[in-house]
């Protein structure tokens, strides 16, 4: 499944996303990767919320979450349990797949999300595009890996727009000049395995 919605929130809270951004590419040059996925408990199962974040960006975040995406992301994942968000300010990313990273460490297999959530509060680039291959989507404890593909989709980073996509999708950042702020949430069924007791 691929989605993309334009036009997502209005101006106001475009801009405050984009310092959420910037407060975030703050936050890299003190603290470790891991330590960035913050984790906002949407049910009582779920794991406590963590984050790096002062609490008005996790307020901002969650407003964004109950506003904007819930509504969306709903119909898709009634069992979401939590999210896990970090956002993306001028780095570009490989192939990947999102998943359970301290699980797949530990195991060598793919734990996923229900969904993962790509935003764009700021974009002045040339390049950057999402790069989704057109390929089987991985599967759930298959091993970690990068399957054969022959064509891409290529949603450019607009202002704006926010693109939904199902888990064990194969993705990418492609290379960029310019600036290039994302938020991502992927948005989980049973809790990450940093979180497990």
């Amino acid at each position: 499944m691929l989605h993309i919605v334009d036009q997502l929130v209005p101006d106001q809270d475009l801009t405050a996303l984009r310092e959420l951004c910037n407060a975030h590419g703050e936050l890299r040059q003190q603290f470790d990767g891991n330590s960035l996925f913050s984790w906002i408990a949407t049910s009582e199962n779920s794991p406590p919320t963590r984050s790096p974040h002062s609490s008005e960006n996790q307020a901002l975040i969650e407003s964004y979450l109950n506003q904007h995406l819930n509504p969306l992301i709903q119909r898709f994942a009634p069992d979401a349990i939590g999210v896990e968000w970090w956002c993306n300010t001028n780095n570009d990313l490989d192939w990947h797949v999102d998943k359970d990273e301290a699980y797949a460490a530990a195991c060598g297999r793919h734990q996923l999300p229900i969904l993962s959530t790509v935003f764009y509060p700021h974009s002045r680039c040339a390049g950057g595009e999402l790069l989704i291959a057109d390929s089987h989507d991985i599967q759930p404890n298959s091993p970690i890996g990068i399957p054969d593909f022959r064509s891409v989709i290529s949603v450019p980073p607009i202002v704006n727009r926010l693109v939904i996509f199902s888990a064990g999708v194969l993705h990418r950042i492609n290379p960029f000049e310019g600036e290039r702020y994302s938020i991502a949430v992927n948005v989980w069924g049973q809790a990450l395995s940093q979180d497990s007791p």
